[in-house]
């Protein structure tokens, strides 16, 4: 695969306090507005309004640019969770609240999840793998607040994994065409209705039970 890079001269290179961030906030609105693909190093530095080299001091490709937004995405999902994660909750309650910090996760930084469920599948190499490794840790964790609700009775006996994919997936959709102009629905009544959604699935088509959850907004 192409890249858009270059050697840098590491004696010449100069620190800008602010700059990568900068850079990381420019390339994130071009790769939404106009493609990953067709987007180069020399756009983001014409929309910052300095050289393409300054841009190489602090990324060597938009490839490397990319993966960052990713990690940083990802870790921000994993890190909001954790506490609830953590918490001695019910299942049910727990997989609530996840599910609903997931999709509050995404659609408040809906353009660079965005750009990963469109790109991360087409990149290769050891860092693609690892942000895919995180991906699917992530998932697996998820699996477990199920399994514990299988254990206890909550949730219906199915492959924990597979339902926790298939939760993440639901949430991971709701990028493809949520728009906080035209919806009728804020961010956190879909993370309820998302939620909502989850627990049927994981409870069982045929379960009426009404689980009461905590809420943290």
């Amino acid at each position: 695969m192409a890249t858009d890079s270059a050697v840098l001269d590491p004696d010449r290179a100069v620190e800008v306090p602010g700059r990568r961030e900068q850079i990381l906030r420019a390339a994130q609105k071009l790769f939404a507005d106009q493609g990953f693909r067709e987007t180069n190093l020399n756009d983001v530095a014409n929309q910052l309004g300095f050289r393409r080299q300054a841009v190489y001091h602090y990324f060597r490709s938009k490839e490397e640019i990319l993966y960052e937004l990713i990690h940083r995405a990802g870790h921000a999902v994993e890190t909001s969770a954790q506490p609830t994660l953590d918490a001695d909750l019910p299942p049910a309650e727990k997989l609530a609240e996840v599910v609903r910090n997931h999709v509050r996760q995404l659609l408040t930084n809906v353009d660079i999840f965005r750009i990963q469920f469109s790109e991360l599948s087409k990149l290769s190499g050891e860092r693609a793998d690892g942000l895919r490794r995180e991906m699917l840790a992530y998932a697996r964790r998820i699996a477990n607040v199920i399994e514990a609700g299988q254990s206890d009775g909550t949730f219906v006996a199915f492959p924990s994994l597979t339902q926790a994919l298939l939760i993440l997936g639901m949430c991971s959709g709701t990028t493809e065409w949520y728009s906080a102009a035209q919806s009728r629905l804020s961010i956190d009544e879909l993370a309820d209705y998302a939620a909502q959604l989850a627990l049927s699935g994981v409870m069982g088509a045929g379960s009426t039970r009404e689980v009461k959850t905590q809420r943290s907004r």
